[in-house]
């Protein structure tokens, strides 16, 4: 069940800061309702770092046990690798027909295929195409080392977007998780699958170094992702890696604390797009290529008011963004296309502040306080409504969510206190 959609995101806070700052942008014209200001980069950046830097104080205003709703359970569902040798290539395919009619049209789109042998052996590709009657694989920028694949490649693929480099023993993080686990690593209930332990993630490299197995994981680690290629697209991200390589799609959770990452919200006004179906052109940009891949455009005032675009692509030389085509607001192909006057934000798909929507006021006074603190001639008040007020009523609300048999888990009405307090001591 998704969120109620008056919970605030991180775009409405930034415009509720912008608001009380008097930076608001109301498009071109000045008639349209209140935007983040995308049409100033300082009023925009100061606009975002309150934002931050509130939901960060209100995480650290934690009660004496912590945050309940930071006490999350990860879980991650091992993906079985497709592995077989190519009969035919091409520098922009690899076909093996052992697979024929196996797997239907188009279903290892956008998934990562590796040559793991032979021609091409440590080169990788996006399937953008796959053919079912034949075995074909399509892969229309070619292997990353500009290899063409023979009789001689073998390949591997894995149908998750989370699995590292093609390999079934390696999954990718979510970027609320902050590199530390609360406790012990289960398969998920009613698996009967046995024993899985955490272990030293040089252990896990030791065995593989020998021979890789497969079967059912019995070691995991948790080790830095370091990417291969653009370091900038995976900052302070973690790996989860298991031994032996997953036979089957067996599901594991363990306990964490949840992370709080910042969030990413650009904006600007376009120019005139090369195609108005298929991209959007803002040659302010700084960003580079492929940074806002699997990001959310999102036209906000203007022509086009309404519409967005996940982005498939991104030419940071001249800030073009690509997508397949705009969607209007209920999700269909009917999305009215950018032009030069076109007002858009882009965003990640997830851009809610990680509290939920329960402590809305809260964050949303964190910020303003915040903001009170950071932002020159911001009106006064915000930090006395905040700590007096909205804070003690986070710790009410985090605590009920308790089991009543185990009683208050925060110390609220203390910490209220001691809140007061120091407030009235300033």
């Amino acid at each position: 069940m998704a969120e109620p959609t008056t919970a605030l995101t991180y775009t409405d806070l930034v415009k509720e800061v912008a608001l009380t700052a008097s930076t608001a942008y109301y498009g071109a014209t000045g008639t349209d309702r209140a935007l983040p200001p995308v049409n100033n980069v300082h009023d925009l950046d100061e606009c975002k770092r309150a934002v931050t830097n509130g939901i960060r104080m209100f995480i650290n205003d934690a009660p004496v046990r912590g945050w309940r709703w930071m006490r999350r359970i990860m879980s991650i569902t091992f993906v079985p690798a497709i592995t077989g040798t190519a009969e035919a290539g091409t520098s922009t395919s690899l076909t093996d027909t052992t697979i024929a009619d196996t797997y239907a049209d188009n279903y290892f789109n956008t998934f990562t295929i590796k040559i793991i042998g032979g021609t091409g052996e440590g080169e990788t590709a996006t399937v953008t195409g796959y053919t079912g009657s034949g075995g074909k694989f399509d892969f229309s920028g070619g292997l990353s080392g500009g290899s063409t694949p023979d009789d001689t490649s073998e390949y591997r693929i894995c149908r998750s977007l989370s699995v590292i480099d093609a390999d079934p023993a390696r999954y990718l993080m979510d970027e609320n998780f902050g590199g530390t686990v609360d406790g012990k690593i289960l398969y998920a209930a009613n698996s009967n699958l046995g024993h899985i332990e955490w272990r030293d993630e040089s252990y896990i490299r030791e065995r593989k170094e020998i021979s890789r197995n497969t079967g059912y994981p019995t070691a995991a680690a948790i080790r830095p992702y370091e990417p291969t290629s653009n370091a900038l697209l995976a900052t302070r991200r973690f790996e989860f890696i298991v031994d032996p390589d997953p036979s089957t799609a067996d599901t594991v959770e363990f306990p964490y604390t949840l992370y709080f990452n910042d969030f990413i919200l650009e904006g600007g006004v376009a120019d005139t797009p090369a195609d108005a179906t298929t991209t959007l052109i803002d040659a302010t940009r700084t960003e580079p290529d492929d940074f806002f891949i699997g990001y959310v455009v999102r036209i906000i005032g203007g022509t086009g008011k309404g519409s967005y675009a996940t982005v498939t692509g991104y030419a940071g030389s001249t800030g073009t963004f690509t997508v397949a085509d705009w969607l209007d607001q209920s999700g269909n192909a009917d999305g009215t296309d950018p032009v030069a006057d076109s007002v858009y934000v882009v965003e990640a798909t997830t851009n809610v502040h990680p509290a939920g929507f329960r402590f809305d006021d809260t964050i949303l006074a964190a910020c303003l306080a915040r903001a009170e603190m950071d932002i020159e001639n911001f009106p006064a008040g915000y930090m006395d409504y905040y700590m007096k007020k909205a804070l003690p009523n986070a710790y009410n609300i985090d605590a009920r969510s308790a089991p009543k048999r185990l009683g208050s888990m925060n110390y609220g009405p203390k910490i209220r206190e001691r809140i007061w307090k120091d407030v009235e001591s300033v």
